[in-house]
């Protein structure tokens, strides 16, 4: 293999990994939008993967600051992120295994928020070890039919 696409492949691997961060914890940066934009500059199914799997680390990596800051580590001054805690911890604490399916869903289908459930998810004290678990699966789930979907479609046209 090329020295050079080596080393930037790495780049696109620590880029990703590095922008999935901030794309957790900045919910205008879209991190869907970065992992189709980067697995445009890899070149094999092999690349594909890691990319999902960086993304997906990344993602997590941010949400872990979010549930610590839920947790009430980080005190946020915003009101409506206060309401809407509060709305969501009274739904939490209704359900025994509700919780992590919520978690996954959020985590793999976006809805609700996963930004707003990962705070709950603190704020309600829902296992630490579960939520990342649960949430690191939905990424792998969500990033990884967003890859998928486009190499089935450019299959299914040639």
């Amino acid at each position: 293999m090329d020295t050079a696409f080596q080393v930037s492949i790495a780049g696109v691997y620590v880029s990703c990994f590095a922008l999935s961060i901030v794309s957790a914890l900045l919910p205008w940066v879209n991190g869907e939008l970065l992992l189709l934009s980067l697995a445009s500059l890899v070149r094999s199914p092999r690349e594909l993967a890691c990319l999902v799997l960086l993304t997906s680390m990344g993602q997590m990596a941010g949400k872990c600051a979010l549930y610590w800051a839920g947790r009430g580590t980080i005190r946020f001054q915003s009101a409506r992120i206060s309401r809407t805690t509060a709305l969501w911890r009274d739904r939490f604490q209704r359900s025994s295994s509700g919780p992590l399916t919520f978690v996954f869903v959020s985590s793999a289908f976006g809805i609700p928020p996963f930004y707003v459930t990962t705070i709950v998810a603190g704020a309600v004290r829902l296992q630490f070890g579960r939520f990342v678990g649960v949430g690191m699966c939905g990424r792998l789930v969500r990033f990884g039919l967003l890859i998928l979907i486009p190499q089935i479609a450019i299959h299914l046209f040639r």
